[in-house]
């Protein structure tokens, strides 16, 4: 596991803590799920509708405690980072391995649904046509209905990891096409390109 990683993974329980205290209405994967598809589908960093829009979401439009703005910030800003950095794939924010195989699970579903919610929320009525976004969107859905297990197992530890890495690199293609692509034809646009070097 790399240092991104690692210091990714460490923002759960933080995270997860202070939404709950906060009496938030939904936990920290779920929470950063709707921030990656949000970011997916466009979102700059410049951009901060996105907080009035996630507390509509997640506490009912009520203001979140500084600790708790500071902490989504980070959680935002860590993101975001991931999404721009080529060498990362997509950031999503779960429990480690140390919790209960069937908590990881649930968090994952949640994550992904909350992804479709935040992309949806970013795209609006955009139509999308692209076969492979579509196609990555289909399966984030499928995965988010996944029934949960109570098994243990290593097989069944290696189906999660498999299934988690099939999400980051499914989402990190989504915001390469959708948004790194669109950004270089802005570029080619303004500079007057046909082709970008």
């Amino acid at each position: 596991m790399n240092d991104f990683s690692q210091n990714f993974e460490n923002l759960y329980e933080s995270f997860d803590d202070i939404l709950a205290e906060a009496d938030c209405e939904i936990n920290a994967s779920e929470f950063q799920g709707i921030l990656a598809g949000m970011i997916s589908g466009g979102l700059k960093s410049t951009d901060k509708h996105w907080q009035s829009v996630i507390l509509d979401i997640a506490n009912d439009g009520h203001a979140l405690s500084a600790d708790a703005l500071s902490e989504l910030e980070k959680v935002f800003a860590e993101s975001q980072q991931a999404f721009i950095d080529q060498n990362v794939l997509a950031p999503i924010l779960l429990p480690d391995e140390e919790y209960p195989l069937i908590d990881r699970l649930e968090a994952m579903s949640f994550w992904c649904q909350g992804f479709l919610l935040g992309f949806g929320l970013q795209l609006g009525d955009t139509s999308i046509d692209n076969s492979e976004i579509t196609e990555s969107l289909q399966d984030i859905s499928e995965i988010s209905q996944l029934e949960l297990t109570t098994d243990d197992s290593e097989e069944a530890k290696f189906a999660l990891n498999t299934l988690i890495e099939h999400i980051k690199v499914a989402v990190k293609m989504i915001y390469m096409e959708l948004v790194i692509k669109k950004e270089l034809v802005d570029v080619n646009s303004v500079d007057g390109n046909d082709t970008y070097h």
